[in-house]
């Protein structure tokens, strides 16, 4: 991100603390977040990111790349030892959907307390309840990263942060 874009940035992504994470998916890999009662602030990330409390990282998006634990007991449940596992699975068996999921039932608890962007396009949000979504734009090039945005008050202008501009 050049420097001019980053104040712009900034202000775009602070409407976010105080509101309430209401929805919280996937598609593939990417992480997908709507903010506001009624899920008008949305942020889709393909770059990496992780969630996290202060001792341990829920998610990241490495694990969708990774079984899930329930997958891994029913390969265990036939007799299948780690290195016999097959190396393809659907993608609802990744250790990504299992953990999202898992989550999505604190959705009601959580509100973004903090947030925080660098020049290098790091967005950091600190929920309530001790739990903090990190993502790390991982291009120097043109490649979008996330994407931010909300059709009521910015119609049909989506915030794109790639490794090297914002659009």
């Amino acid at each position: 991100m050049q420097k001019h874009e980053l104040p712009r940035v900034r202000a775009r992504v602070s409407l976010l603390a105080g509101q309430p994470l209401t929805w919280l998916g996937y598609a593939a890999d990417m992480l997908t977040l709507g903010f506001g009662v009624q899920g008008d602030f949305r942020l889709h990330i393909q770059c990496s990111y992780r969630m996290a409390s202060e001792e341990a990282i829920l998610f990241d998006r490495i694990d969708y790349f990774v079984p899930g634990d329930a997958l891994m007991a029913r390969w265990r449940a036939e007799g299948l030892v780690e290195e016999d596992f097959p190396g393809e699975w659907d993608d609802h068996d990744c250790r990504l959907f299992e953990r999202v999921k898992a989550l999505q039932s604190r959705l009601p608890e959580m509100r973004v307390e903090a947030v925080d962007v660098t020049l290098l396009g790091d967005l950091t949000l600190r929920f309530t309840g001790g739990l903090t979504l990190l993502v790390l734009p991982m291009a120097s090039d043109g490649q979008e990263c996330w994407r931010f945005w909300n059709d009521a008050l910015w119609p049909e202008e989506h915030m794109v942060v790639c490794g090297d501009h914002v659009e």
